[in-house]
């Protein structure tokens, strides 16, 4: 062992902990603590859960473990109504939905592609809305050999302000999380993306491990600021 390095101890309290939290934290921003929130709430992605369990016995496995809720993914409205009453009885909450983006990116100078992550997100929307949850995470962009990062910026803007006026309607915050898409390297970067919406329904959703290849998580925590709605672990 190097002197700063971890020792097995903690090492294990490390992995412990993100096998715990490993996925969605909601993070209590100044603003939410003036609402009432003191602490950070946990979640996990709901497929973490056993799929071998019926929804509301995995609903209430992860409240007995500790958990405040769950992040889900976009559902058809039965598959909606059924997880909006299991978290209910299990005194969780799904407060968000994990559209993403990879398959129709907001960069593509398709139409189609386009027209499809459109229809996605309005799917992911109308889901958080029906079963109470508050955000949305989208992977705004993917930079590659056929798109410039130019166009990324550009043409994801445009098509992501097509939806804020639905977001706004829902009440449900269009939250861009930072992966490793080739998109938005920097926290100065991240911070003027969603500064140029001039929209409170447009946040940052943060992921911590996502950044070690580009920095130091606090740097971009302290930078980002209130612009995060929710922590990725």
């Amino acid at each position: 062992m190097t002197e700063g390095s971890l020792n097995r101890r903690d090492f294990m309290k490390t992995a412990a902990f993100a096998a715990a939290a490993a996925s969605a934290i909601c993070i209590a921003t100044p603003a939410m603590a003036a609402e009432g929130y003191s602490k950070f709430k946990k979640a996990v992605v709901i497929d973490m859960l056993p799929k071998e369990l019926a929804l509301p016995e995995r609903l209430a496995l992860g409240k007995r473990c500790g958990l405040d809720g769950v992040e889900a993914h976009p559902l058809d409205p039965a598959e909606a109504e059924a997880l909006a009453a299991a978290a209910k009885g299990a005194g969780m909450q799904v407060h968000s939905i994990m559209y993403g983006g990879w398959n129709a990116p907001f960069s593509s100078p398709d139409a189609k592609v386009i027209d499809e992550g459109l229809a996605g997100m309005e799917k992911a929307l109308r889901t958080a809305k029906a079963v109470g949850a508050d955000t949305v995470l989208l992977v705004p962009a993917v930079v590659n050999e056929k798109t410039r990062y130019a166009d990324a910026y550009t043409r994801s803007q445009e098509h992501i302000r097509k939806l804020l006026p639905l977001a706004e309607e829902l009440k449900v915050v269009i939250a861009v999380e930072n992966v490793w898409n080739n998109f938005l390297l920097s926290p100065l970067e991240f911070a003027r993306y969603v500064d140029e919406f001039e929209s409170p329904w447009l946040r940052a959703y943060f992921d911590v491990g996502n950044v070690v290849k580009f920095g130091w998580s606090e740097d971009w925590i302290r930078t980002l600021g209130d612009r995060i709605v929710k922590i990725h672990v």
